[in-house]
C-alpha cells in the first residue's frame, strides 16, 4: 500500500492509499445441456388415417463445435481514505472482452427447426468488449452527538462494442417488433454496441399530397404514402424507399449509470434513501407498434389531423400504411432518475424499554419505487427482456408498483 510508505506515514490528510490491478480469465457455460448433439426432445405432429398423432422429433439443431465463452478482464484501480477516514474514494478502469460469445443464431427452417421443441443452434458467434470507468465517493460525518450524516455517490461509464461476428454474414439479428414483421429490430454488428437498433429513419410527417408526390415512393414498405403518414429517409439515395434504407437508430445500452445513497440520523430518528439513474440508453415502444388492431395510448390524441397540425405523430387510420414499419419513430430516449427506496424510522429510548424487559423497538415506514423522472412515454423505462440481442424493447410490461411498508423491529 502506498500509504505505508515513509512519505505518507505521518500524513494528516491521507489515511489510506492503495493502487491495485488485476487480470483474469473466466469461462461461461450458461447454455442448455447436450447442445453439441442431436436429441429427440422435439414434438412431431402427423396425420395417420385422418387422425392427428403426436410423435417425437429432433430438438434444437446441434452444434458439435460449441465451447464455453471466455471473458478476459483487466482492471486497475485506486482506493483512498482521507481526513480521518471521513472521505472514501475509489476509482477503477476496466476492460472486459468476451470471446466466443454464446448466441442462438438464425437458421433456415428447412433444416427442421420449426417443430415445437426445436430451434436454431447455439453457436460461439463473436467477440464483444466492454470498457469504462467506475467512480465512487463517500462522506461520513458526526456533526454533533445527535446528528450523523452519511452519503455516497457512484457512477459507471460503459463503452460497449462488437469486435467480431463470425457467423458468415457479419451480423446477427434479434428481438421482435410488431406482428408478422420479418425484419428483426436489433443487431449484433462489428463496430456497434451489441443489440443496436436497426430500422428506418423518419423526417417528419407528410403535410400535403404535393409533398408525397415530390418524395420517393414508399410502396415497397407496404403502402403508398398519403398526407399524414410518416416520411422515411432515402438513406442510400437510390430513389426508392425499401428495407435497404435501414440504418442504426439507437442503442439499448446506457452511457452512464449512477447511484446515490443518503443516510441521516438525528437523535432517535433515522432516514435512508437510494436514487438510481440511467443516462443515454434508448427504448423501443413495441407496445405502440402502430398496428391497426392495437389499442392506442393517450398521445394518439396528438395525431396528424390536417396540414400543420403536427409534424411528429402520424394519422390514425384503419387503412394500409407503412407507419407501422420499424423506424426511429418508435425509438425514444430511455434515460431516467428513480428514487428507488426511502425509509424513515424511530427508535425508542433504551432506558425506558428496560423497565418492560425489552432491549430495542424501532418503528419504520418504507416506500419503494417512490418516483421516476423520465421523458419516456411508456409505463416503465426499466422495461426490457434483458436479452443480449433484443434488449431495450418494451412490449408493454406491467409497471413496477409503488409499495408502502409499515413495520417494527423488536429485540428482547
Amino acid at each position: 500500500m502506498i500509504s505505508d510508505e515513509a512519505f505518507l506515514e505521518d500524513s494528516s490528510i491521507v489515511n489510506f492509499l492503495k493502487l491495485r490491478s488485476s487480470f483474469g480469465i473466466l469461462g461461461n457455460d450458461r447454455i442448455d445441456e447436450f447442445k453439441f448433439v442431436s436429441t429427440i426432445n422435439g414434438e412431431g405432429v402427423y396425420v395417420f388415417d385422418d387422425e392427428i398423432v403426436v410423435g417425437s422429433a429432433t430438438g434444437p439443431i446441434a452444434n458439435p463445435e460449441i465451447q464455453w465463452e471466455e471473458q478476459r478482464t483487466f482492471d486497475i484501480g485506486l482506493e483512498t481514505r482521507l481526513l480521518n477516514n471521513k472521505i472514501n474514494l475509489t476509482v477503477d478502469y476496466f476492460n472486459r472482452t468476451t470471446e466466443n460469445l454464446l448466441l442462438n443464431v438464425e437458421a433456415s427452417r428447412i433444416l427442421g427447426n420449426a417443430a415445437p421443441g426445436a430451434g436454431p443452434p447455439t453457436v460461439n458467434a463473436g467477440t464483444v468488449r466492454n470498457k469504462g470507468l467506475e467512480f465512487q465517493i463517500g462522506y461520513i460525518e458526526n456533526i454533533t452527538d445527535d446528528l450523523k450524516f452519511n452519503v455516497s455517490y457512484n457512477f459507471t461509464t460503459l463503452d460497449n462494442e462488437v469486435l467480431e461476428v463470425n457467423n458468415g454474414i457479419g451480423y446477427e439479428v434479434g428481438g421482435v417488433f410488431g406482428i408478422g414483421q420479418a425484419n428483426r429490430p436489433s443487431r449484433m454488428e462489428v463496430g456497434q454496441p451489441i443489440g443496436v437498433f436497426y430500422g428506418l429513419q423518419t423526417n417528419g410527417v407528410f403535410q400535403s399530397q404535393a409533398e408525397v408526390d415530390a418524395h420517393p415512393s414508399q410502396l415497397a414498405l407496404g403502402a403508398n404514402a398519403q398526407p399524414g403518414d410518416l416520411r422515411f429517409v432515402d438513406v442510400n439515395k437510390d430513389g426508392v424507399l425499401n428495407e435497404e434504407d435501414r440504418t442504426f437508430i439507437g442503442s439499448p445500452i446506457p452511457e452512464v449509470t449512477m447511484g446515490l445513497n443518503l443516510a441521516v440520523d438525528y437523535k432517535n430518528f433515522d432516514f435512508q434513501t437510494y436514487f438510481f439513474a440511467s443516462i443515454g440508453n434508448d427504448i423501443v415502444r413495441n407496445y405502440d407498434r402502430n398496428d391497426r388492431i392495437t389499442n392506442k395510448t393517450i398521445y394518439a390524441l396528438e395525431r396528424w389531423t390536417g396540414p400543420g397540425s403536427t409534424n411528429t405523430n402520424p394519422r390514425v387510420t384503419t387503412g394500409a400504411t407503412a407507419n407501422g414499419v420499424f423506424s426511429d419513430y418508435f425509438v425514444e430516449d430511455g434515460s431516467f432518475l428513480r428514487a428507488q427506496n426511502m425509509q424513515l424510522g424511530y427508535t425508542f429510548n433504551e432506558e425506558k424499554l428496560n423497565n418492560i424487559g425489552l432491549r430495542n423497538i424501532r418503528l419504520y415506514l418504507s416506500v419503494s419505487n417512490v418516483f421516476t423522472l423520465t421523458e419516456y412515454r411508456g409505463f416503465d423505462p426499466t422495461s426490457s427482456n434483458g436479452a443480449p440481442i433484443g434488449g431495450g424493447i418494451d412490449p408493454g410490461f406491467y409497471p413496477n408498483p409503488r409499495t408502502f411498508l409499515l413495520g417494527t423491529n423488536v429485540k428482547f
